[in-house]
């Protein structure tokens, strides 16, 4: 159990196995293990992410004394600091500007069930969406700054409602959030492992830490007890970065594919918690990213770059010079469709994404894209085909269909809703699309106030908590953009009022 590679595969196969949390250790008291508690908290957040700032912040806004964050990497953040910055709101201030004033949280809910495919929990999306101005304005009295008039339509949504931090990075809104935290009194733990929860029966008492860890050595650092007198968030992300785990859930994911996720994404303290009995729910749903370029490692600048793409431009498989899917449809639908396109030997064909270069050349979307050489300057339809190998004659028309289609302004071939499609008229910004793991939809299965279920009776575990991407069941099958952020950030408020209102009751 020392080696890591044996405790995620012990593990996980224990807990979906559905092995009883009675034959687990850890399922008894303190006094009886003969733990001596090293320190003390009201709340213990594990995880530094949208999620776990958003809860610790609340926590100490509503009166909680001490509040302690456990980060086990060197630095703050995880996924949310490296993701793309992208902020789904009803009704946002930049939206009602621009003259949208037809949207609303149910909007958002009716798309999001329909990227669900029938899997979402709808109560607990419409409640997520009812707390999005909520969490904008906690972000923006963070001091989180916004791309000023910035507000667009993303893949799947009916409605132009994602705003963007002002640098394109989630660490704009962590950054900001760990400063409002401090000043709160919110005390922030660097490179501390959880190594397993105190457990007494269906109460979790504390955590078992590892001190001064060094990931991912589990021989680094100590071993101490911090107890929690209130109750412990967790709060610590997916497992995208844990490829023993992922090819048990999902033995038809592709193994080759890049992973967009901060390399700490490997889920420990979520099979900590199945491990315990703790329900998981949808383990086996791994969302891919659409939008993921293979010039380019991790989560990169491609979704920048393909939100100009997606909406503006169209695309081509390499193979036949033709399009192949809506491109404007949902990350499952778009994902599949790209990885149909395959040489005869299964490797990628990756296809091309072309737009007009003239009218987006200063934005910094393309001329970052430019400078990295994930994309490419390409004057005409010939110098396409010949630099990435595109049937000509083909490929040209496509495009004149393409340009007749947008007159028309509809799409008989795939439906796509035609309201920002542009006539191709080059010269083009070309790059290439290949889908990376990005976000897990499954994890542990929590009620409205973001309790953790047990497995055997289906109730809430006393005192252990959930927030974000460690949850499961929430969006069914497949995420929309941009409602990860609006996710952790509107339940970190919700369950802050939870814990709050446990502690009272």
């Amino acid at each position: 159990m020392n080696d890591r590679r044996s405790f995620l595969k012990l593990s996980a196969n224990t807990a979906l196995a559905g092995v009883a949390a009675a034959a687990i250790p850890g399922t008894v008291t303190a006094k009886e293990k003969g733990i001596e508690w090293d320190e003390s908290a009201d709340v213990v957040v594990i995880g530094s992410g949208f999620s776990g700032l958003s809860t610790a912040l609340n926590c100490a806004r509503q009166g909680v004394e001490k509040v302690l964050v456990l980060e086990k990497m060197q630095v703050i953040g995880g996924n949310s600091a490296v993701n793309g910055g992208w902020f789904a709101v009803p009704k946002n201030p930049i939206q009602l500007a621009q003259g949208i004033t037809d949207d609303s949280p149910e909007e958002l809910v009716k798309d999001q069930i329909k990227s669900g495919r029938g899997m979402q929990n709808e109560a607990m999306l419409r409640q997520i969406a009812e707390h999005a101005l909520d969490a904008y304005h906690m972000c923006i009295d963070a001091g989180v700054k916004f791309k000023e008039g910035f507000n667009i339509q993303v893949g799947g949504h009916n409605k132009a409602r994602a705003i963007r931090t002002e640098h394109g990075v989630g660490g704009d809104i962590t950054t900001k959030l760990f400063r409002a935290a401090k000043e709160a009194g919110v005390d922030f733990r660097m490179q501390h492992y959880i190594e397993d929860f105190v457990m007494d029966g269906k109460t979790i008492l504390g955590v078992k830490v590892r001190q001064n860890y060094r990931f991912p050595n589990l021989k680094t650092g100590k071993t101490i007890y911090i107890k929690a007198n209130k109750g412990v968030v967790l709060a610590n992300g997916g497992f995208a970065r844990n490829m023993e785990l992922r090819q048990i859930v999902d033995l038809s994911l592709d193994p080759t594919l890049d992973c967009t996720n901060a390399l700490g994404a490997t889920g420990e303290v979520t099979l900590t918690a199945m491990a315990h009995g703790a329900l998981p729910v949808h383990m086996n749903m791994i969302q891919t990213g659409h939008w993921g370029s293979p010039d380019e490692g991790g989560f990169g600048w491609s979704n920048a770059l393909l939100s100009i793409g997606w909406h503006q431009g169209i695309s081509v498989s390499v193979l036949t010079g033709k399009r192949y899917m809506d491109e404007r449809a949902d990350r499952k639908t778009c994902s599949e469709a790209i990885m149909k396109n395959r040489y005869a030997d299964n490797s990628p064909a990756y296809p091309v994404v072309l737009f007009n270069y003239e009218p987006y050349k200063d934005d910094h979307r393309v001329t970052r894209a430019l400078r990295d050489k994930m994309a490419w300057k390409v004057d005409s339809l010939d110098a396409l085909a010949h630099q990435f190998n595109i049937p000509a004659e083909q490929l040209k028309a496509t495009v004149a269909n393409w340009n007749k289609r947008v007159g028309e302004r509809q799409d008989p071939d795939f439906n796509r809703k035609m309201d920002t499609a542009e006539v191709l008229k080059g010269p083009f910004v070309v790059s290439r699309v290949w889908p990376k793991v990005h976000y897990c939809m499954g994890g542990l299965k929590t009620d409205l106030g973001g309790r953790v279920l047990e497995s055997t009776s289906l109730q809430a575990f006393n005192n252990l908590y959930a927030v974000g991407e460690v949850t499961g069941g929430v969006h069914g099958e497949t995420r929309l953009s941009s409602t990860s952020c609006l996710e952790c950030l509107a339940m970190g408020i919700v369950t802050a009022k939870t814990i709050v209102s446990d502690f009272r009751g």
